[in-house]
């Protein structure tokens, strides 16, 4: 069966009406159907690697100095004998995290508890793939929607989504994705956070949030090399639990007002890329380089080519602010792009108080013991749909709609006792 193409992205942000077609509650015969092929795809893997954990190999949190010395964030008498000891690593702008600049500042108030523990285990070391794989259904409403996201991003090829899955799933695991956002803050880079190179504000005319970032902010010189990728997946994590209540989808706007050579880091754009297109590739409604300049052509040439299709079709350039209107009303645009939003950026230190859940770990074995039936329930109802050979019968059966709702309700009341709170969430009003 062919796929029918995508609508104009341009059309669609005209009529200011989202597209359905292919999320739950919005699929055909064909599409039902595929869902049903990719769920006993996943369900036989789950089966087949419930004995072969996935290593920790590269994890973002081992390029935090405090975990590769084993020293916890708890450990006040630790903390001052590591400091003592690498004072001016602590002090030098390319590798000073959020934790050691409110170190040096006074600041000695735990933010975080010292002791990690991943979903439905207590190895640090490894992850089991459907433990992995139910954290990130987390991130969205209903765990068909990340089948789903994958789905449509391959054009509704099973075996290509299958694929997809599982190497994304692999990378969350072997990178401690829920590791780092435990930490959240306090393991990245400070003078990223502090100049606010990402942030979020306003909505596209789809109701979507905006993601910014400022490309005059990123200098290659001023931070290490492990820094990119750790930035970006936190930033993507970050972005992706915004917009579960908005839809599943957020715009990322790329502003390049007053960028020069030293801003050129296609380092940080190619990571970002492969991020996006490998885990998040259905995320962004949107993305937009709002960029009138000669240095932007041979970038672009660039970085066109490191585009999944799927992101290349939903991508454009806005030359000044009235093209820009045509995705943004002015109203949500900045001030500086051109737009009437008053807005100022201040980054805001961690506290323990908004953090308070994650101490409590009586709360954090209820809620978890709750999430974990809940994906039973979801499983049970899922298998027994994917092993009818009607044809006729429906994903959307009321025992597994009423399962997917529960699994939604219990993974936002577990969500304060397993990650740190972040900055958009802190400053929220």
């Amino acid at each position: 069966m062919t796929v029918s193409e995508a609508p104009d992205i341009q059309e669609v942000y005209k009529s200011r009406t989202r597209i359905s077609s292919g999320t739950v509650g919005n699929l055909d015969n064909f599409q039902q159907q595929a869902l049903k092929h990719l769920w006993i795809k996943i369900i036989a893997h789950f089966k087949a690697t419930e004995d072969k954990p996935i290593d920790v190999t590269h994890s973002q949190i081992k390029t935090d100095d405090f975990a590769s010395a084993g020293i916890s964030g708890a450990n006040s008498e630790a903390m001052d004998q590591w400091y003592n000891k690498n004072l001016e690593r602590a002090s030098n702008v390319t590798t000073q995290t959020v934790r050691d600049k409110m170190y040096l500042e006074g600041i000695r108030e735990i933010a975080v508890p010292g002791t990690f523990k991943p979903l439905f285990s207590g190895n640090k070391s490894s992850r089991l793939f459907a433990n992995a794989f139910w954290h990130a259904c987390m991130l969205y409403s209903n765990p068909d929607s990340y089948l789903l996201m994958f789905l449509r991003a391959t054009s509704w090829d099973v075996d290509a989504a299958f694929g997809k899955i599982v190497k994304s799933v692999e990378w969350r695991a072997s990178q401690a994705i829920d590791e780092l956002m435990w930490n959240g803050e306090l393991g990245q880079h400070y003078k990223m956070h502090s100049d606010g190179v990402t942030f979020r504000v306003g909505k596209d005319k789809l109701g979507y949030p905006v993601t910014i970032v400022r490309i005059k902010l990123n200098i290659a010189r001023e931070r290490s090399e492990n820094v990119v990728e750790k930035y970006a997946a936190f930033a993507l994590e970050q972005t992706a639990l915004i917009a579960r209540d908005f839809g599943e989808r957020a715009t990322l706007v790329y502003d390049f007002s007053g960028f020069k050579r030293e801003n050129i880091d296609m380092a940080f754009i190619k990571v970002l890329l492969s991020i996006i297109s490998e885990s998040y590739p259905q995320m962004f409604s949107l993305t937009v380089h709002f960029v009138n300049s000669w240095l932007f052509t041979g970038i672009w040439k660039v970085v066109r080519s490191w585009l999944d299709p799927q992101v290349a079709k939903r991508t454009v350039i806005a030359k000044d602010t009235d093209q820009l209107e045509t995705y943004i009303d002015n109203d949500q645009i900045l001030v500086d792009m051109g737009g009437k939003l008053s807005y100022s950026y201040k980054y805001v230190f961690p506290t323990k108080a908004e953090n308070a859940k994650m101490f409590d770990t009586e709360g954090r074995i209820n809620a978890e013991t709750q999430l974990k039936a809940t994906v039973d329930a979801f499983f049970a109802a899922t298998k027994e749909w994917t092993a009818s050979s009607d044809t006729s019968s429906n994903y959307m059966d009321p025992a597994r709609v009423q399962a997917a709702a529960a699994f939604h309700k219990a993974a936002l009341e577990l969500d304060p006792y397993i990650r740190a709170r972040f900055l958009t969430e802190r400053v929220a009003k």
